[in-house]
């Protein structure tokens, strides 16, 4: 049921809500480990370096979309597809994929799908589907009601040769005892290699610029339509080993302890003040109390478990670990009798800092060398300039208060999606709230 405790002096955030609240439908989200550590504890090369083939597939979809999304608008403004609480338990599929269950058409087909803050399209095998669809569930447009064909059809072709394509149909889903109206499904008659290996479909949740199909996603779409009962937020809890879960509408009180909150207004780097990701400004890494880089944007990303910036950018950060030397293109390997205690500060505010938990930080060891362990931090061009990508192998600990956590900053924090007033909050988690 709704709590009685106040985080947040939010003013206007609910009054003008209708809704009627109800009991909050959890869903549990589900953690496959992809294997990024063997089980002796050494680095496991291949499914890292997958892992980051992965989220370059990803961000160059992104980037794709922006593209096309700034054409559009180039040409002539257009508008762009552009009450309920409830939480859905979450379970991480890989380090980098938490999956929930999902409701969609009339009656209700339900999917496990993977919950992606650095994306933005909602995508479902279709029975057509004969490329990377293999176990997964498919929706049948043709089996719902309340379905209706966009006559839109995207594709992304990426520079592996794979590509991704499928129709846009809208349709009803509820998720976590929310329900919109017409939400943008695609349904996809071949998938990338790179998602194809994962038994569950995508729901992105970050802003219709990076959607190929230009949708609203279903968090924006919530506030759109009104369709909360106290907060227009959308939350994530993330726990490795413990649990995990999403709430739209709202926040879990029962979750975080009270007065441990702050927020940020989401960047806009983007000179037109198109908003891309949920990302913070003027953010700068640390090693110890030595700044590792300079002040820019960090993209908060559910989707990824590691931390991503330009080659420039981490062969200045890991210039400031003692005994760090360069691993390959993308990872670096430091000793594993001295990991670094890396932290982040976000909006010029070094008072306060985000650290990364150690045991997170460490990839594990090499088996080559069994006293270099690689980092999490890596070097990858994803086109997203100087901007940082926290994964979440980011932060557990906030400094000066040094409160340990358990593990890094998507997970074991409470993180708020305030999709009205596009801000992003973090709250530290109540002892015990996630296991």
């Amino acid at each position: 049921m709704l709590g009685t405790i106040v985080l947040f002096a939010l003013a206007g955030s609910a009054a003008a809500t209708a809704a009627i609240p109800h009991s909050d439908a959890t869903i549990e989200l589900t953690r496959r480990d992809p294997g990024l550590t063997n089980l002796d504890g050494s680095a496991n090369i291949t499914s890292l370096l997958a892992e980051a083939s992965r989220l370059a597939h990803k961000y160059e979809r992104n980037r794709l979309n922006w593209d096309t999304y700034s054409a559009m608008n180039e040409k002539g403004p257009t508008a762009k597809k552009m009450k309920k609480r409830g939480t859905a338990a979450l379970t991480e599929q890989s380090h980098a994929v938490w999956t929930g269950k999902v409701n969609v058409g009339t009656p209700a087909q339900t999917f496990d799908v993977y919950f992606d803050t650095g994306s933005s399209d909602f995508t479902l095998s279709s029975p057509s589907c004969t490329a990377n669809c293999n176990g997964k569930a498919h929706y049948a447009p043709a089996d719902s009601s309340t379905s209706v064909r966009t006559g839109q059809t995207v594709s992304t072709n990426f520079v592996d040769g794979t590509t991704s394509r499928g129709a846009v149909f809208k349709d009803t889903v509820t998720l976590a005892g929310t329900t919109v109206t017409g939400q943008d499904v695609v349904a996809a008659s071949s998938l990338s290699s790179t998602v194809g290996e994962l038994e569950s479909d995508g729901m992105g949740l970050a802003y219709p610029s990076l959607s190929a199909a230009g949708s609203t996603s279903f968090g924006l779409t919530m506030v759109q339509q009104k369709q909360y009962a106290l907060y227009p937020y959308f939350s994530m809890m993330l726990s490795y080993g413990g649990r995990s879960e999403i709430t739209f509408g709202g926040f879990n009180r029962a979750r975080v302890l009270s007065g441990s909150s702050s927020y940020w207004f989401n960047a806009t780097p983007d000179p037109n003040g198109v908003r891309t990701y949920w990302q913070m400004g003027l953010s700068v890494p640390y090693v110890g109390n030595t700044r590792a880089g300079g002040y820019t944007t960090h993209i908060l990303d559910s989707g990824t478990t590691l931390i991503v910036t330009s080659p420039a950018q981490a062969a200045e950060f890991w210039a400031a670990v003692p005994g760090s030397a360069k691993y390959d293109d993308n990872f670096w390997s430091f000793p594993c009798a001295s990991p670094p205690d890396v932290k982040f500060s976000f909006s010029r505010n070094t008072v306060f800092k985000y650290g990364v938990d150690q045991d997170a930080f460490n990839l594990g060891y090499l088996s080559s060398a069994p006293d270099r362990c690689i980092g999490a931090v890596i070097g990858q061009d994803l086109g997203i300039g100087t901007s940082w990508i926290l994964g979440d192998a980011f932060p557990d600990e906030t400094y000066p208060a040094r409160q340990t956590l358990v593990d890094p900053i998507v997970v074991n924090w409470y993180v708020i999606h305030d999709a009205l007033k596009n801000r992003i909050m973090l709250a530290q988690l109540r002892p015990g709230a996630n296991s």
